[in-house]
């Protein structure tokens, strides 16, 4: 349910941005092994699609320092707002990416 109300403040925030359709949401999963996320990634990509939105994503593999790289390609690819399930939110906000953070709206969950 939690995720359920994490994506529709996030729809909700994306509709506020002028450029929609030159948005990019970048989502970084803490291991895309687990059956729900494709459950998960299929109504975050619908979703975004009706906004035009473009949806990007990475898969971490269950390392904490993979994710920490993958938030950082995500952003390099042009994505302007995160969507971030990770395994320890405090685990992928050290303070190196907090500046760039303040710059690309960011969410994160934990499973």
């Amino acid at each position: 349910m939690q995720l359920k109300h994490t994506l529709a403040a996030m729809a909700f925030g994306l509709t506020a941005v002028s450029a929609l359709a030159q948005t990019v949401v970048g989502v970084s999963w803490s291991n895309f092994q687990e059956e729900r996320w494709k459950t998960d990634e299929a109504a975050i990509k619908a979703q975004l699609e009706k906004l035009g939105a473009k949806y990007i994503s990475a898969d971490a593999g269950g390392s904490p320092e993979k994710q920490l790289g993958d938030i950082e390609g995500l952003m390099s690819k042009g994505a302007k707002a995160l969507i971030v399930l990770a395994m320890d939110k405090d685990a992928s906000s050290p303070p190196s990416l907090r500046p760039r953070a303040r710059r690309c709206p960011w969410l994160p969950t934990t499973g």
